[in-house]
């Protein structure tokens, strides 16, 4: 395990598995659904909204696979924490029918905790743009 925050995180697909296991599952569910098998899930007024629910495994993944990577909760592993947070928020504001005039102002300290996060500016500090080294833009096309 590596502390060395110049060092980029790499991507490894046991990570990526739990998030792309879950999708097919949700997808299968729906197949089923639609094959004309009862299932008590889709009963439920607001069911879909775990598909928002399942969008917010992509960055708790990401989060996992930088904190593993650099053995420390940072700045890149913060951010991807808090989009996390707010994708989650939204779901359970569907799923549990919360009145959004009452809620709103969670939406307000999440915003108040990404700007406590320095994620681009500290990622442009370290040479990276979007998860690349600067070094590499000479293999890179825009």
């Amino acid at each position: 395990m590596t502390t060395d925050p110049s060092r980029p995180v790499p991507t490894t697909v046991r990570w990526r598995l739990f998030p792309a296991v879950t999708i097919i599952a949700i997808g299968a569910l729906l197949l089923a659904s639609n094959l004309g098998y009862n299932l008590k899930l889709f009963e439920y007024g607001n069911w879909w909204a775990v598909l928002i629910l399942a969008a917010a495994l992509a960055p708790l993944t990401r989060a996992v696979e930088v904190y593993r990577a650099r053995g420390r909760l940072d700045a890149e592993a913060a951010h991807f924490l808090l989009c996390t947070a707010s994708v989650t928020l939204v779901a359970t504001m569907f799923l549990l029918a919360l009145d959004w005039a009452t809620w709103w102002p969670l939406f307000v300290i999440l915003g108040g905790l990404y700007t406590l996060v320095p994620y681009r500016r500290h990622c442009y500090r370290r040479g990276y743009r979007y998860g690349y080294r600067a070094d590499d833009d000479a293999t890179i096309r825009h």
